[in-house]
C-alpha cells in the first residue's frame, strides 16, 4: 500500500482544522452570551458535522435564547441528548423547545422530570405557567390573518416594534441587521416606511440620528409630531432621546432630562395628544422589579415633574415596556414578561383615564396576536381594520419580521379563501406528507408585485388568505413538488366572507 502523501493528509485534515475552528469561536461567543453570532457559527460548523454534539447542542440553546426560529431547536438538541441529557441547561433548553413547538404535554413533562436539577431556577417556573396560559389560549384563537410584509421592510435578522403614526403615513420600527465586524455584534437602528397608497413597500434607515451604535424605536407622540428613541451610544448610556417628524422623516435629536433618564435605562415612552403627559418604561425609578411603566407631567416651565409609577394594576415584579396609546387616548397598551404572559412578553391593553392616569385590569389581547414567543407591540390603522405587529413566523424572512393583521370578522372588504392543497390523483401521498418540510405561499398583484407571503397549515393541508378586491395570483412552491400557480379574483361588494378553493400539485420527479 502506497504511503499517503503529506499534501493529501493536510487536505483531508483542513476540513476537520476548519470545523474545530469555528466551534471554538462559536463557544467564546456562547460563553458571552452573544447568542446571534454565536448560532451562525455553529451553523456553519454544522455543515461540515452535522452528528457533532457540541454544535447541536449549540444551536439548539442559542435558537431558543433569540428569535432565529426558535421550533427549529427540537431536532438538535435531541440530538445532543447523549452528552448532555442530563444537564439542567440543556432540560430547561429541550423543555423550551418544546414549548415553541406547541408541544405543551412534552415541556411539561421535561420540566417535571428536571425538577430536583431546576428547583429554584426562575425562569423554569415561570415557563411552566406559560405552558399553561398557552395550553388554554390556543384553543380559543381570534380570527385573523398575518400577512408577512416582505423584503422591502423586512431583513434575514429581526425588525421589531413597528409603530404606525396616527395619519397611517409612517411606520417606524427597530432592526438589528446592521453587523459590526470588529464587535463581532448585532446593532440596532431605528428604521422607516413611508406609506405608498396604504401599503409599506420600502425601508429607510433614519440617518438624523443613527449611529455606529445601538439605536431603537421607543415610541411616538399621540399626535404624529415627535418619535422617541432609545440610544445607548458614546456619551449617551441607555437614555431615551426625541426626534422631530418632518417631511416624511426626522428632524434632529435631544435628550430627555436627568428627571425621566436616569443611571438606570429607559428603554420605551409615549406622549398624549397634546404633549404634556409622557408615559415610558425605566428600570430606574425604583417601582415593582424588573422594568416598570410610569408617568411624568409636563410644569407650567416646561420642565417634567418627578415620575410616578403607574402603580401594581399594571407593574408587576417582572418587565412592563413599550406604553402605547389608542388613538382617542382611552387605551393604552403595553407588553410584559409576567405570569399572565402565553411566553416571553405578550401585550396587554387596559382601559386609562389621561386625566387622573388612572388605569384598567389590563388583559391578554389573546392569540395568534401573541403565541408562545416574544411580542411587544401592536400598533392599529385609524380605522381599527388593521394592524401591525412583529412575529416569528414559518414564512419569516429570518428571525422576527413585520406583518400586517387583517381582522377577518371586521373589515368588510376582506375576502378569506381557505386554499385546501391536494395532491394530483395518482401521486404517492404518504412521501409528500412526509417529506414537504417547506412549503412557501406567496401572493402576487398585477402579476409581479409581492402582495404577501401565507403559512401553510400541514395540520389542515390548507393556507388561508386574506384579500383586499382586486386579482392575484397564488404561487405555491416547495421542495417536493412541482411550482404551482392560480389566479383568484377577489369582488367588490356582498358575497360569502370564506370561499373554499382547492390547490391541486404534482410531486417533483
Amino acid at each position: 500500500m502506497r504511503r499517503l502523501s503529506i499534501i493529501t493528509i493536510i487536505a483531508l485534515l483542513l476540513p476537520f482544522a476548519a470545523v474545530s475552528q469555528d466551534v471554538r469561536e462559536a463557544n467564546y461567543q456562547f460563553k458571552i452570551e452573544n447568542y446571534q453570532v454565536a448560532l451562525k457559527m455553529y451553523l456553519n460548523a454544522y455543515k461540515r458535522d452535522t452528528g457533532n454534539a457540541d454544535i447541536n447542542y449549540g444551536i439548539g440553546v442559542c435558537r431558543t435564547k433569540t428569535n432565529a426560529a426558535p421550533d427549529k431547536a427540537l431536532p438538535h438538541l435531541l440530538k445532543a441528548e447523549s452528552k448532555y441529557g442530563q444537564e439542567a441547561d440543556y432540560l430547561l433548553a429541550l423543555a423550551k423547545a418544546y414549548f415553541f413547538n406547541y408541544k405543551f404535554d412534552k415541556a411539561r413533562e421535561t420540566l417535571n422530570k428536571a425538577t430536583v436539577k431546576l428547583k429554584g431556577n426562575a425562569e423554569a417556573d415561570r415557563l411552566k405557567i406559560h405552558i399553561d396560559n398557552a395550553e388554554k389560549m390556543v384553543k380559543s384563537p381570534l380570527n385573523v390573518t398575518f400577512v408577512n410584509l416582505g423584503k422591502g421592510v423586512n431583513s434575514d435578522m429581526d425588525e421589531i416594534t413597528p409603530m404606525l403614526t396616527p395619519d397611517n403615513e409612517i411606520m417606524v420600527y427597530s432592526s438589528n441587521r446592521k453587523y459590526d465586524t470588529s464587535l463581532k455584534e448585532y446593532m440596532w437602528d431605528v428604521q422607516y416606511s413611508n406609506s405608498e397608497s396604504g401599503d409599506f413597500k420600502k425601508t429607510k434607515a433614519a440617518t438624523a440620528f443613527n449611529t455606529v451604535e445601538d439605536e431603537m424605536v421607543a415610541g411616538l407622540s399621540l399626535n404624529g409630531f415627535e418619535m422617541y428613541f432609545y440610544q445607548d451610544a458614546y456619551g449617551i448610556d441607555r437614555d431615551l432621546l426625541i426626534s422631530t417628524i418632518e417631511a416624511g422623516g426626522f428632524k434632529g435629536k435631544t435628550q430627555l432630562p436627568p428627571s425621566i433618564n436616569t443611571k438606570g435605562m429607559e428603554k420605551s415612552a409615549y406622549s398624549t395628544w397634546t404633549g404634556d403627559t409622557l408615559i415610558f418604561a425605566s428600570d430606574g425609578h425604583g417601582g415593582e422589579g424588573g422594568f416598570d411603566l410610569f408617568y411624568t407631567v409636563r410644569l407650567p416651565n416646561g420642565d417634567w415633574c418627578q415620575p410616578t409609577s403607574l402603580g401594581k394594576t399594571v407593574n408587576s415584579q417582572y418587565d412592563e415596556l413599550y406604553p402605547m396609546l389608542s388613538t382617542d387616548g382611552k387605551k393604552l397598551y403595553f407588553c410584559s414578561n409576567g405570569t399572565k404572559s402565553m411566553g416571553g412578553f405578550d401585550v396587554f391593553v387596559c382601559s386609562i383615564d389621561l386625566k387622573t392616569l388612572k388605569v384598567g385590569e389590563p388583559r391578554n389581547i389573546g392569540y395568534p396576536l401573541n403565541d408562545v414567543y416574544d411580542n411587544f407591540t401592536i400598533s392599529y390603522t385609524n380605522d381599527g381594520n388593521y394592524a401591525y405587529v412583529s412575529a416569528t413566523k414559518p414564512d419569516s424572512y429570518g428571525y422576527t419580521d413585520i406583518y400586517r393583521v387583517v381582522f377577518n370578522d371586521k373589515d368588510p372588504m376582506v375576502k378569506l379563501y381557505i386554499v385546501k392543497l391536494q395532491i394530483a390523483q395518482g401521486e404517492n401521498k404518504v412521501d409528500f406528507a412526509e417529506t414537504e418540510t417547506d412549503l412557501k405561499v406567496s401572493v402576487l398583484t398585477k402579476g409581479k408585485t409581492l402582495f404577501g407571503t401565507y403559512n401553510y397549515n400541514p395540520a389542515t393541508s390548507s393556507v388561508n388568505v386574506a384579500l383586499l378586491p382586486g386579482d392575484y395570483v397564488l404561487e405555491i412552491e416547495g421542495n417536493t413538488i412541482e411550482p404551482f400557480s392560480m389566479k383568484i379574483s377577489a369582488p367588490n361588494g356582498p358575497g360569502k366572507k370564506i370561499e373554499n378553493l382547492k390547490a391541486v400539485v404534482k410531486l417533483k420527479k
